[in-house]
């Protein structure tokens, strides 16, 4: 009977820990983390990429992969590295298949992992392909890709994601001429982008002066001239804020200030400021007509300014302009540059009367504006609310067949443990009706070896306390006797080999003093041993009469050392309650100690003050202090405490114990403050009754 009775306990209990792990695991929500946002090894590389000038993207590329070289990288750091060149290839080198082969490399990395655990590096790698495909004018399937990314952001706010999701929708929308629209997406992602988290992170800035800037780009089309140029003003100023706050990217937000110029070189054109619209066209292609930085948008100013040559009828400008523009798209390429500039060419030569040269120029210009008109009409056709409201109905479909599965698990799961209930039920019934007639017993036994276990830990205790005691004392005995029992025998051998008789006498004297001062000693330790707050005797005592006594009688210790002792009192004397010999002692210990770890020359302070209805003793130097790790053992019996003083004074880490056991005798404490090579402070504080 007593086999079964365990068997059917053991079952009871897997089944209890089944449940309760069951449970546990049902209602737990663990913060998801897949994403450190602090600075990596890959994301300081992007950062010297950033601060380098003149620089082509490739050679930025070559910098990239030498840098990372034989680099173990983690998963963010190989996805930050896949859409970094992804977004070269797409928006600088123009290579659109290369940018989406390192999008999907970036797809490849998270083929095993469970979108649900790294929801960040999901986010990421969306966006990424989604601008790839958006940019090879993939357009379904990029806003396909932009509303999957949305989905990791509608449960949780993750404001710094859902920034990026607004900005895309704008920039569609932009492209299809839906210019109110996106003006209104633009403003949200700003929104957006002022609760990111890394609100102070340079990629959120950079964006947020982007989105600025494209605000006033859609007033501008919506030929709201005054709205478009207080945007791009605001943005001006939000980027000069920025330098004066932040100079390590001044180079980065001088090319953030030149393509602002050259957008408002479009508003002065159409107020028909051609002086100020050539203006400000020159300063962006001043800054940005470089490699490494906004080269595009750089060509775009400048074919506008080729616009103004032809328009004043300006050729030999203009063909300069169209020279050197060429130079920069030879090395940048630019589609929409492409069409402006065969355009600008056809009417250059043509004018020059090279009607061969500008045949060619025209045909060339038509067969690109007819392929942008196609791409156009691909941008058009789609209607982005449609084809995200059709996403948005199978997304919901997806979550509908999901919790049904779901539901079918729970019902499962719930039956399982209606029946394992049921189960644990029935066997903690037979349980209970086999161990009711021991229950009592069992208390008994319990009771009888709790209160065997409290008084086994009652005498442990007094043991200890008094082998801890016992220790003490003759520690405290070696420490005090030591130096006058040692110099009795040294004195005998003297007084036998000396024949002056005055000189015994004399040696004799300093026998008996050595043997008063011992038993003086031996009474005052065999006291100390005893010290409590219940049985030491304290008398009033005038604490500046007190102090003055004591620093008399320390005056010659302090002359050994050449050294200076200073007391400092309040003018008002005050009676305090303690043992004037009990705490004599605490004084001379912390005195000696201070005159033992202080070198010759210096000067210790002993002072006394009364601050409310306490009284506060200190003892002052400026020493060799207690090295930090030894501040704790101090005023322990402790051997890691010893340390020789400045003149190779011996210590027994004693005398400090003593003085916390008689300043906690008299319900006061003792604490220190030191720092090695500048001295330490003790204070005593006392209550005044």
């Amino acid at each position: 009977m007593k086999c079964n009775f365990n068997t059917m306990k053991n079952n009871a209990n897997l089944l209890g820990l089944f449940l309760s792990i069951f449970i546990w695991g049902c209602s737990t929500n663990q913060d998801i983390k897949d994403w450190d946002n602090n600075e990596s090894f890959v994301d300081s590389v992007l950062n010297q990429i950033s601060k380098q000038k003149n620089t082509t993207k490739r050679s930025e590329i070559m910098f990239l992969d030498s840098a990372i070289k034989k680099k173990s990288l983690s998963l963010k750091q190989q996805l930050q590295v896949y859409a970094y060149k992804s977004g070269l290839f797409c928006y600088y080198l123009q290579k659109l298949d290369s940018a989406k082969l390192y999008a999907d490399s970036m797809n490849y990395l998270l083929k095993d992992k469970d979108p649900n655990d790294y929801p960040n590096a999901f986010t990421y790698t969306y966006y990424t392909i989604g601008d790839a495909m958006y940019a090879n004018n993939q357009f379904n399937e990029a806003y396909t890709y932009y509303f999957k990314a949305r989905q990791f952001n509608t449960l949780k706010k993750d404001y710094c994601a859902l920034k990026e999701y607004s900005y895309r929708i704008g920039m569609i929308l932009y492209n299809q001429g839906e210019f109110k629209n996106a003006a209104d997406n633009f403003k949200q992602s700003f929104s957006e982008a002022l609760l990111c988290e890394k609100n102070n992170e340079y990629s959120n800035y950079y964006r947020k002066q982007e989105l600025l800037n494209n605000i006033a780009l859609c007033f501008y089309k919506l030929d709201h001239i005054d709205s478009a140029l207080t945007y791009y003003n605001k943005a001006l100023e939000y980027i000069s804020t920025h330098q004066k706050a932040d100079t390590t990217t001044f180079f980065y937000d001088e090319m953030a200030k030149g393509v602002v110029y050259g957008n408002i070189g479009d508003i002065h054109k159409k107020s028909g400021n051609i002086q100020e619209a050539e203006r400000n066209f020159k300063k962006s292609i001043d800054i940005n007509l470089h490699s490494g930085r906004e080269t595009i948008d750089a060509q775009l100013s400048y074919l506008k300014l080729a616009e103004l040559y032809a328009e004043k009828k300006e050729f030999t400008k203009l063909g300069n302009a169209l020279a050197e523009i060429r130079i920069s798209m030879n090395e940048t390429p630019n589609t929409k540059g492409e069409i402006k500039w065969n355009k600008l060419s056809w009417k250059y030569f043509e004018q020059n009367n090279e009607k061969a040269k500008a045949h060619d120029y025209l045909v060339k210009f038509l067969e690109l504006q007819d392929a942008d008109e196609k791409i156009n009409k691909k941008i058009y056709e789609v209607d982005i609310n449609k084809q995200l409201e059709l996403l948005e109905q199978q997304n919901q479909l997806h979550i509908a067949q999901h919790e049904n599965e779901v539901s079918r698990t729970y019902l499962i799961s719930i039956a399982v443990i209606l029946f394992l209930i049921i189960l644990l039920s029935i066997i903690l019934g037979r349980n209970w009706l086999h161990s009711r007639k021991h229950i009592s017993t069992l208390k008994e036994l319990n009771e009888t070896v709790s209160t065997q276990n409290e008084q086994l830990e009652i005498a442990m205790s007094a043991l200890q306390k008094t082998i801890s005691e016992k220790d003490s004392i003759l520690k405290l005995v070696a420490h005090d006797l030591r130096t006058p029992v040692a110099s009795i025998p040294t004195m005998v051998e003297i007084i036998i080999a000396e024949e002056d008789e005055a000189q015994k006498l004399e040696y004799l004297e300093m026998i008996k003093s050595a043997c008063n001062s011992s038993l003086t000693l031996i009474a005052e330790i065999m006291a100390t041993a005893d010290i409590s707050n219940k049985n030491i005797e304290k008398e009033p005592t005038l604490l500046n009469e007190f102090i003055n006594d004591c620093a008399a009688i320390l005056e010659l210790k302090v002359k050994e050392k050449n050294q200076q002792l200073i007391v400092q009192l309040p003018d008002l004397d005050t009676t305090v309650m303690l043992n004037p010999e009990k705490m004599k002692r605490v004084i001379f210990n912390l005195v000696t100690n201070s005159v033992k770890f202080s070198k010759k020359d210096t000067t210790i302070i002993l002072s006394a003050k009364t601050v409310g209805n306490k009284v506060f003793i200190e003892v002052a130097d400026n020493g060799i202090g207690i090295p930090e790790k030894l501040i704790p053992e101090i005023f322990n019996i402790s051997k890691s405490g010893k340390r020789k003083g400045t003149d190779g004074e011996k210590s027994y880490g004693l005398g400090l114990n003593i003085c916390k056991r008689i300043v906690e005798a008299h319900d006061g404490s003792i604490n220190v403050q030191s720092q090695e090579g500048k001295g330490s402070t003790f204070t005593v504080e006392l209550p005044l009754s």
